[in-house]
C-alpha cells in the first residue's frame, strides 16, 4: 500500500510502498479516506519525542483519521466490517500512522461517523476537538467568565471559541489581525492583534479586574507567564502547548494545567453529537493529497495555519 514516510527523524519523507497492517487485538484496520494533521506531528518528524515513545521505521507520521473498517482484530465486536469511522491510531509506539492507504487503529479511541458528517471533516476533529474540550472543562467555565484566548484561529481554538461561547463565556480572542472577523464569527467578544501591541497591556486596560482564565493555543511560557497577571486569585490557566508553569503559577494562586487531548470513543461520540446539531462548526480545511503530505507537513509547521490540515486519500 501506499504510505508517506520518513525513514530516518529529522529527513524529508516521500510516499513508500509499505506492507498492509494487520489489526492487533481490539484494533480495526481502516481504509483512510482523510487524515487530519496536527504540530504533533512535525514534532514526531523533527524527533522531539525520540525520548519519550518507541519510534517504528519506516515511520508513517498522523494520529488522526477518518475511513471504513476493512478488518478486524481479536476480542473486536462493537463494530463491524464496512461501518465508516473517525478517530485516532491510539498506540503506545510511533511509526505506524495515517499517512497511508490503511491503518489499523484501536476501537478504544474511534467511533462510528455520523452519516451527515463528511470524512473530511470527521478528520478534522479528534485530537484538536477532544484537547478543546479538555482544556474548556479543566478551566472550569461558567456562564459569565471572561477568557483570553492565544491562538484562537487554530485548529483547537476554532473548537475551544466555540466550546466556551456555548457555555455564556466572553472570549477575548489573541491572533494576527488578518483573523480577526474568523475570531469573531466564532463567537469571540473582543479580539487583540499580537503583531500590532503589547497584548498584557492591552488586557490590562481593558480589563483592570483582571479575567478569569487563560486559555493558551500558541502562546511560549514567558508569555503566559507575563499574561497570567491579569488572572485573578483563584483562576485558571490551560495550555496546549506546555507552556504553563504549573509551579510558578500555582504559588501565585492561579489553577495551572498542562492538558492533552488524549482521544477516546465517548469524547468523540460528544464532538460529534455537537456537530450533528450545528452547536458547532468544523475549522477552515485545507487538503492535500498523500503525493503532497510533506507540503501539508511543512504547512503545519509553520505554526500559522487558520484551521486545520487535512490529506485525503481517494
Amino acid at each position: 500500500m501506499k504510505a508517506f514516510a520518513i525513514d530516518e527523524l529529522g529527513q524529508p519523507g516521500s510516499v513508500h510502498e509499505i506492507p498492509v497492517p494487520e489489526p492487533a487485538e481490539g484494533e480495526v484496520r481502516i481504509r483512510i479516506a482523510a487524515a487530519g494533521l496536527n504540530p504533533f506531528d512535525n514534532a514526531v518528524l523533527q524527533g522531539y519525542l525520540k525520548d519519550r515513545m518507541e519510534h517504528r521505521f519506516p515511520l508513517v507520521p498522523g494520529m488522526d483519521a477518518s475511513g471504513t473498517v476493512e478488518a478486524l482484530g481479536e476480542g473486536v465486536d462493537a463494530l463491524n466490517v464496512g461501518d465508516e469511522v473517525f478517530g485516532s491510531v491510539g498506540k503506545k509506539y510511533l511509526g505506524e500512522g495515517t499517512l497511508a492507504e490503511l491503518a489499523t487503529m484501536s476501537t478504544g479511541t474511534v467511533t462510528r461517523k455520523p452519516a451527515s458528517i463528511d470524512h473530511t471533516v470527521a478528520a478534522a476533529v479528534p485530537v484538536a476537538g477532544v484537547t478543546a474540550l479538555v482544556m474548556a472543562d479543566a478551566l472550569r467555565l461558567s456562564h459569565g467568565n471572561l477568557v483570553v484566548a492565544i491562538g484562537a484561529k487554530s485548529g483547537v481554538g476554532r473548537y475551544f471559541l466555540q466550546l466556551a461561547t456555548a457555555r455564556g463565556v466572553r472570549v477575548v480572542a489573541v491572533c494576527r489581525g488578518e483573523n480577526a472577523d474568523y475570531a469573531r464569527r466564532l463567537g469571540a467578544a473582543e479580539v487583540i492583534d499580537y503583531t500590532a501591541g503589547d497584548v498584557v497591556e492591552v488586557v490590562r486596560s481593558s480589563h483592570p479586574d483582571g479575567v478569569d482564565a487563560i486559555a493558551d493555543m500558541h502562546g511560549d511560557r514567558e508569555s503566559v507567564t507575563r499574561l497570567a497577571e491579569q488572572v485573578r486569585p483563584g483562576g485558571h490557566v490551560a495550555s496546549a502547548v506546555g507552556a504553563a508553569d504549573v509551579e510558578a503559577l500555582g504559588g501565585r494562586g492561579i489553577d495551572a494545567t498542562n492538558v492533552m487531548g488524549t482521544v477516546t470513543t465517548a469524547s468523540l461520540d460528544a464532538l460529534a453529537a455537537m456537530l450533528e446539531r450545528g452547536e458547532m462548526t468544523s475549522p477552515d480545511i485545507t487538503s492535500f493529497s498523500i503525493a503532497n503530505a510533506g507540503e501539508a507537513l511543512a504547512a503545519v509547521a509553520t505554526g500559522h495555519v487558520r484551521g486545520k490540515i487535512v490529506v485525503t486519500l481517494v
